[in-house]
């Protein structure tokens, strides 16, 4: 009886410990699919080693397969951010020989190991005990290493431990393997834009990088506002695009080095609505539209192409406003040169509440007194 009572028990405390896992991987995969930012995801996936296995401190290393090393991208622990000033090259010290021999290695004396190497405790007055260390692997390719040191009960690290660790290694594994092709993803489809506003801009020799600046100042007021990293994106996307209608308007206006006519000018005030029509079609678009059209909106009402008037122009809207005001103010064109940036923001200044938002003309004025601004020719 008491043979069957054992037996029940370990059963039961095996399927517990499966149970745990299983909630695990799940809890790990849907952060991974809620979120592509690389460092967020890393930091998550790290944050969850420190917890469940108790541990002083955490690593998780990317290699460099150009260098044929590997550099910290999240380390947790005391020495947290001393440690991530160094690299380690494979098969150098634990991590090293984990990269080289792709296995798993748990050392819970480091005083006696072969391969461990004091150098960086030296240099980060930390003092290591015990490693457990195991590789990232993504198919047949490998994506770094994850430590865990120093179990905070001086418990042994065991083959529970490494189980779990493993189970998170795999899991962070395909997180850095489709955060990077998302990046890469994202960095050619903002190559791409910019080529096309490249190829815009270029119609107007005055206005060559005027887009680019436009976004680079667009996001620079985003992040004095607090805007989130998601929000910045479009934010970036709608300024460099904030012009495209241009590719509808005729060249003889574009670079006309007089004044134009009435006219002219209604042709020239049809450049928002043109570009909201090029982009609205695009699904991956939809949320930076707005943008493109209310660029010319007015805080008091008095812009084009609606006459929206106060937070009824979005808030994309108003930072490009200010923005693509402040390098036409800046930039020299055919009919003048351009002016200086103190003259350029008390221009901006006289404004506020009337052409532009006083909350994006303040954070634009902040970044003033920081020291941010670079305007061209400046």
């Amino acid at each position: 009886m008491k043979i069957k009572i054992g037996k029940i028990l370990k059963e039961n405390i095996a399927l517990k410990k499966e149970i745990e896992r299983l909630y695990l991987i799940r809890d790990i995969s849907y952060k991974i699919v809620s979120n592509l930012n690389l460092s967020d995801l890393l930091k998550i996936i790290m944050e969850t080693v420190k917890e469940r296995l108790r541990v002083e401190a955490c690593s998780l290393l990317l290699l460099d397969s150009k260098k044929e090393e590997l550099y910290f991208e999240i380390a947790l622990g005391e020495k947290g951010d001393v440690i991530k000033r160094y690299t380690i090259k494979v098969g150098e010290g634990i991590a090293g020989k984990i990269a080289q021999t792709r296995t798993p290695i748990i050392e819970n004396n480091v005083e006696k190991s072969d391969i461990f190497n004091p150098k960086f405790d030296y240099l980060t007055s930390f003092k290591t005990k015990s490693i457990l260390g195991v590789p990232m692997l993504y198919k047949d390719e490998l994506i770094g290493v994850i430590e865990a040191i120093n179990k905070k009960d001086d418990k042994p690290f065991d083959y529970d431990d490494l189980d779990l660790l493993q189970i998170i290694s795999n899991e962070a594994a395909i997180a850095v393997k489709n955060a990077l092709l998302y990046n890469n993803l994202k960095s050619l489809f903002f190559d791409t834009i910019e080529s096309l506003v490249n190829a815009i801009d270029a119609k107007d020799p005055y206005t060559h990088g005027h887009s680019k600046r436009v976004s680079e100042f667009s996001v620079l007021i985003g992040k004095e506002l607090n805007l989130d990293s998601d929000y910045l994106e479009k934010i970036r996307l709608a300024g460099l695009l904030h012009d495209i209608g241009k590719i509808g308007v005729e060249d003889t206006i574009l670079r006309k080095k007089d004044k134009l006519s009435e006219d002219e000018l209604i042709e020239i005030k049809k450049h928002p609505t043109i570009g909201k029509n090029i982009l609205a079609p695009i699904d991956l678009l939809e949320d930076i539209v707005k943008g493109i059209e209310e660029h010319h909106e007015r805080y008091d009402g008095k812009g084009y192409p609606k006459g929206l008037k106060g937070e009824e122009i979005s808030l994309l809207g108003r930072i490009i406003s200010v923005a693509d005001t402040l390098d036409a103010l800046t930039s020299d064109r055919p009919y003048r040169k351009g002016i200086s940036l103190d003259l350029a923001l008390e221009r901006i200044k006289e404004e506020s509440g009337r052409q532009f938002d006083p909350s994006v003309v303040e954070a634009l004025l902040s970044l003033y007194r920081k020291g941010l601004l670079k305007c061209s020719g400046f």
